[in-house]
């Protein structure tokens, strides 16, 4: 049975998000053998603390304001692919990989 590696971006939630073959989740970190891959988790740790800093969150607010500008999405969105890609490739098949972020960056 393979297991599921959904990738997506959820406001202060590591974005590896691991399924079991029932379609569970498992746990929202790298897989048990990726654990101590400390550059894939830096990649996707900056990620998320990129999409964090998105939003504005304090006692009296919560709310979405975005990128700065084009370009600083589009980097993000470049890192993403690299992150990604990364994963893939240390991964080599062994999970089925979903990659979210079209959902949120459409």
């Amino acid at each position: 049975m393979v297991k599921t590696l959904r990738i997506m971006l959820e406001y202060r939630c590591y974005p590896v998000w691991l399924y079991d073959e029932d379609g569970n989740i498992v746990d929202t970190l790298l897989p048990e053998e990726l654990r101590d891959d400390s550059e894939l988790d830096s990649k996707f740790d900056d990620l998320q603390a990129r999409y964090d800093a998105l939003y504005v969150d304090n006692a009296h607010e919560f709310d979405y304001v975005g990128f700065k500008d084009e370009a600083d999405k589009e980097a993000f969105l470049r890192d993403w692919q690299n992150a990604l890609m990364d994963l893939r490739e240390k991964t080599q098949g062994r999970y089925v990989i979903i990659d979210e972020i079209q959902k949120a960056f459409p």
